[in-house]
């Protein structure tokens, strides 16, 4: 493992105004990189690896350590200590999710929608409030909403898969599962109602804030040509951080129930070809820090196939 940075590999100096954003979170950036950067080549890295990646954040090293820890007693991972080393190993439960949130935050697809829901009963007394909070915080993550107490709804999640993730995420527990359809949906279409159950205003502007936050890398296409691998690879991961905030938080909203046009497709193709393009640029940097040929991109991200 050949920790020392080549000098060309080093971040610019002129550091870009995310690295002092209050609303960064050290832990929530971990997620991020472990789920964009480390899943799609290995499940385990050094400690001396995550620090080279997280430096150019600001973190310090003792607030790393401090979340992984966090990470550690929430499930995501394993340490090992190898002599005077620490290595960290992605649990089960840590992949699973980073992959299935992976395909809720690069998807380009628009599956046709067969009007059909999934209804998951986060209630009873076959499991304890914990572990119904645990499973709703989970399933919330992955994409479903709320439609009241111990109620949750998913009009994209299939009740097979459902039953796998809740079987990963408590695997003591039962979940009751139904599918279900609305009524008049044309007319619930027509009359709003669909827009103000998926706060698709409060959406709109989340997807505007996420646009002229990154307006420097959105609307350049030189940018990843003038930076260096690190800088690239932070603008990279900082995409994909408030991406990721704005589409796992949100349920995905069957495009025929979407106002046309739609910021949300913008916001997209945007990030697409920016992805793209600071992902070439970060490769070198990624191939010498996990000793492996990274992929100029990794696979299944913003594509059409």
């Amino acid at each position: 493992m050949s920790l020392p940075p080549s000098e060309s590999l080093l971040p610019s100096e002129s550091t870009t105004q995310w690295a002092t954003r209050p609303d960064i979170s050290a832990r929530s950036v971990l997620v991020t990189i472990f789920g964009d950067t480390v899943v799609p080549v290995t499940s385990s890295l050094w400690l001396a690896q995550l620090f080279r990646l997280t430096d150019v954040f600001g973190f310090n090293r003792r607030l790393v350590r401090t979340s992984m820890f966090r990470l550690a007693a929430e499930g995501w991972l394993t340490n090992e200590r190898v002599g005077r080393q620490s290595r960290y190993h992605l649990t089960p439960l840590a992949i699973e999710e980073s992959e299935q949130a992976a395909k809720r935050i690069y998807s380009m697809q628009v599956s046709p929608w067969s009007g059909t829901w999934t209804l998951a009963v986060l209630d009873g007394p076959t499991a304890s409030d914990e572990q119904w909070r645990n499973l709703a915080d989970h399933l919330g993550w992955h994409g479903f909403i709320s439609l009241g107490p111990g109620l949750l709804a998913s009009a994209e999640t299939t009740a097979d898969r459902v039953k796998d993730l809740c079987a990963v995420i408590e695997p003591k527990v039962r979940v009751p599962l139904a599918a279900a359809t609305f009524a008049d949906l044309d007319d619930l279409v027509e009359d709003g109602f669909f827009a103000s159950a998926f706060n698709l205003d409060e959406l709109a502007e989340a997807y505007q804030g996420f646009l002229t936050c990154h307006s420097e890398v959105l609307e350049d296409d030189s940018f990843s040509n003038s930076v260096d691998p690190m800088t690239a690879f932070a603008t990279r991961t900082m995409l994909i951080h408030d991406l990721r905030r704005i589409r796992l938080p949100t349920i995905d909203v069957p495009p025929e129930l979407l106002p046309s046009p739609w910021i949300g497709h913008e916001a997209l193709t945007k990030t697409a070809a920016a992805y793209h393009a600071l992902s070439a640029t970060a490769a070198p940097l990624l191939s010498e820090l996990f000793e492996t040929d990274y992929p100029a991109v990794p696979p299944d991200r913003f594509t059409h196939s």
